[in-house]
C-alpha cells in the first residue's frame, strides 16, 4: 500500500468522524429542546385547565348571585360611551 493512499484514508475517516460528532451534538441539542418544550406545554395545559375551572366557577357564581333585573349594563350609564 502507498503511504499517500493510507494518509488520504485516515484523513477521510477523521473527516467523517468529525461530521458524525457534530451531528450527534446537534441531535442531543434538539432532543434537549424537545424535552423542555414538552415540559412547558404540559405546564401551559395545566395552567389553562386551572384558568378554565376558575372562569367557570366565577361565571356560575355570578349567574347565581345576580338576578337579571338587578344587572347594570355599561352602555346605559351616561359616563360610559356606548361601544
Amino acid at each position: 500500500m502507498d503511504v499517500d493512499t493510507v494518509l488520504a484514508n485516515v484523513q477521510e475517516r477523521d473527516k467523517w468522524r468529525r461530521r458524525l460528532e457534530v451531528l450527534q451534538a446537534a441531535l442531543a441539542d434538539v432532543r434537549d429542546r424537545q424535552v423542555r418544550v414538552a415540559a412547558r406545554l404540559r405546564r401551559l395545559k395545566h395552567e389553562l385547565a386551572q384558568a378554565q375551572e376558575l372562569s367557570e366557577a366565577v361565571s356560575s357564581a355570578a349567574r347565581r348571585e345576580t338576578p337579571p333585573s338587578q344587572r347594570i349594563h355599561a352602555q346605559t350609564r351616561p359616563n360610559f360611551p356606548a361601544r
